[in-house]
């Protein structure tokens, strides 16, 4: 349960890092392709571990990087109740940076870099998100959705 709840908060420093309530930030396809590496990075790790998530969803989150990946027409259409939320929600992440806080960081995608220490492979997505937001900590920026994937990506 704790994993699938984990892969869903993997959200939290995209969100956090765009600056933008999680509508909007979630209507992008660039921020969801984020999403979906840090997730699809995890799912394979889980798997390496033989853990399997708890289904928190109607769609087993092994689907979930593929939808996340959607162009967005398509996506609106299926994720319909995703985006159906307070068009100015945002995560807790997100204000804790705003009020200066330290975040959760090291508790979500944090936890995905210590197992897959633990398992000697390679976390370079979720490594990467931890050191964006520990920089971000320090000194706000925010990202748009293609900067972010780049980042990612690179």
């Amino acid at each position: 349960m704790q994993w699938a709840k984990l892969l869903l908060n993997l959200n939290n420093p995209i969100n956090a890092l765009s600056g933008v309530p999680l509508r909007e930030e979630l209507s992008q396809r660039s921020y969801r392709r984020c999403l979906a590496a840090a997730q699809a990075e995890a799912l394979a790790l889980l798997d390496a571990a033989g853990i399997t998530p708890a289904k928190l969803l109607p769609v087993p989150m092994h689907r979930f990087p593929l939808i996340l990946r959607l162009p967005d027409f398509v996506f609106r259409r299926l994720a319909a109740s995703m985006l159906a939320i307070d068009p100015l929600a945002r995560t807790s992440m997100w204000e804790d940076l705003e009020a200066g806080r330290t975040t959760e960081i090291d508790y979500l995608n944090g936890e995905v870099v210590r197992l897959a220490e633990s398992l000697d492979r390679p976390a370079p997505v979720n490594t990467k998100l931890v050191t964006l937001l520990r920089a971000a900590e320090a000194q706000r920026r925010t990202w748009s959705g293609p900067e972010l994937l780049r980042e990612l990506q690179g």
